[in-house]
């Protein structure tokens, strides 16, 4: 009996975990890696509106709000150093199918970055707020980051 019950956790746990990263999470938006060199910040993660099958013909959405990029970073400690004309790299646990980073002042979107892939280059002196909005099957994520650019 102890092995059956053993086997059955057992494939209930590797049924979980997503078969392309060993992650076991489909049900929550994928963390981000900002990375740059050898320095590497994990992105706040902002809005977004997540889908997850259920399995048996329904499904369940998720949506949640929530403040602009500049007030969601405000918790990150140590902005991120980096220099002007620096590729950026972001790392998904799960590859989207689009990206699109826009940079933010205060209170409101100033304009789009041009981005190549999963990465983009600093092209602004100063602390900058970026937003990353990346897209799956599952849905739309907002994340922001604030990065230190000298």
């Amino acid at each position: 009996m102890k092995k059956v019950v053993f086997f059955l956790m057992l494939a209930i746990i590797l049924g979980a975990c997503d078969q392309q990263n060993g992650v076991v999470d489909n049900e929550s938006p994928p963390q981000l890696v900002v990375r740059s060199n050898s320095n590497e910040v994990v992105a706040a993660l902002g809005e977004y509106s997540w889908t997850i099958d259920n399995g048996d013909g329904t499904a369940t959405t998720t949506s949640v709000d929530s403040d602009i990029p500049p007030r969601i970073v405000g918790n990150q400690v140590n902005p991120f150093d980096t220099e002007l004309g620096t590729e950026i790299r972001l790392d998904f646990a799960k590859p989207p199918q689009e990206i699109m980073v826009n940079i933010w002042n205060n209170s409101q979107r100033e304009r789009e970055v041009e981005v190549e892939g999963a990465t983009f280059k600093t092209d602004e002196k100063g602390y900058i707020v970026y937003e990353i909005i990346a897209t799956w099957d599952q849905g739309k994520v907002h994340y922001a980051v604030k990065l230190n650019v000298q």
